[in-house]
């Protein structure tokens, strides 16, 4: 089934083809100025902490119109630029969107003891349920951005009744095998991006009151100097695993991709210098016949930058006009046909 939609490949800006300048340009370097309008809503977790829901909605929605629910990745919140970007730009098309802050961030940080990691799909859940019990009628869709795309598949893949609450989903960039995504910042020219993630994971860690008593597994000479031993030192004992890689192991979602079955894209760029194109080659292999899940591999874009050169989109934001598409779609399947069409799945290693 084909769709009225049509999906343009992405073709860079000729000024950012380089995949760091896509990724440092496209999210660190991209500040959007929006009023906070959102009304806040608290999800009770089982464990008795809380995360923050914040709910765009524009006036003209109305009980079962369209919702849409978007994760953030790793140290980001409710205020990254892409967050703010996606909930503008589908306000507009008259969609609801909830902006999940993950567990202890944004909003929510200090309102919960246990840190949010890859495996944290039954926050999600909880999260779903509250809002489809305020929007009863209405579809709802998943949009995950790098981490809270890894949390997404989790829950796709790893709860057998997703597909009671959400119709469909879309993410990008999302770490499929953990350990190998990890690693990737030990290499030279690295450096600077796992500086940036370690010290901001530190400074949301100290800025909350209910991680107080656990600041010694990241201070003195347990200062971890990397992701791996953040992870290692703080995020796995706190989460309820026995080490880094053990929680690498068992929250990675490449294993239960093939049991998701909801119509799923997944957008990445083969150049992403975060999360190694390598990582892909499972996917790419057990995804050619899936009838549910769609792999579209791009040459270019970095991680989470997708900036286009010129086309016919109304910005060069080129993904956030594919995440509307998909959540516009009417059928989403008849535009993952086109997405396959136009898909090279070959992994190419890159520098």
């Amino acid at each position: 089934m084909k769709s009225d939609l049509v999906f343009p490949p992405f073709v860079p800006h000729r000024l950012y083809r380089n995949p760091h300048l896509q990724t440092i340009v496209g999210q660190f370097h991209s500040r959007v100025k929006s009023p906070y309008q959102a009304e806040q809503h608290s999800c009770r977790l089982p464990d008795n902490d809380l995360l923050i829901l914040h709910d765009d909605c524009p006036g003209s929605w109305r009980p079962g119109d369209r919702v849409v629910i978007l994760l953030h990745g790793l140290s980001g919140c409710h205020r990254s630029s892409y967050m703010i970007r996606l909930a503008h730009k589908l306000n507009n098309k008259g969609v609801r969107v909830f902006r999940m802050d993950l567990r202890g961030c944004g909003a929510g940080t200090g309102l919960a003891k246990s840190p949010y990691h890859a495996g944290s799909f039954l926050d999600l859940k909880i999260a779903l349920e509250r809002i489809e019990h305020m929007c009863p009628r209405s579809l709802i869709g998943i949009a995950g951005f790098s981490l809270g795309g890894t949390i997404s598949l989790n829950y796709l893949g790893r709860h057998a009744e997703a597909s009671d609450l959400v119709d469909r989903a879309i993410v990008l960039n999302p770490p499929l095998q953990l350990s190998e995504s990890v690693r990737v910042f030990g290499k030279p020219l690295f450096g600077r991006y796992q500086r940036h993630f370690v010290t901001n994971l530190i400074k949301h860690v100290r800025k909350s009151h209910r991680f107080n008593e656990h600041t010694d597994k990241i201070s003195g000479a347990n200062y971890p100097k990397s992701l791996l031993e953040f992870d290692d030192q703080f995020t796995a004992p706190l989460a309820g695993f026995d080490s880094a890689e053990d929680y690498y192991t068992r929250c990675s979602p490449a294993e239960v991709l093939e049991h998701i079955n909801i119509p799923t894209l997944i957008i990445t760029a083969k150049d992403d210098p975060l999360v190694p194109a390598s990582t892909y080659q499972q996917a790419v292999d057990e995804l050619v016949h899936h009838e549910k899940v769609t792999l579209y591999l791009t040459e270019y874009g970095g991680h989470l930058g997708f900036i286009s050169g010129r086309s016919n989109d109304p910005d060069p934001r080129w993904s956030d006009w594919r995440i509307i598409d998909w959540m516009l779609a009417e059928s989403p399947e008849g535009l993952a046909s086109q997405v396959r069409d136009l898909s090279r799945p070959a992994i190419v290693q890159t520098a």
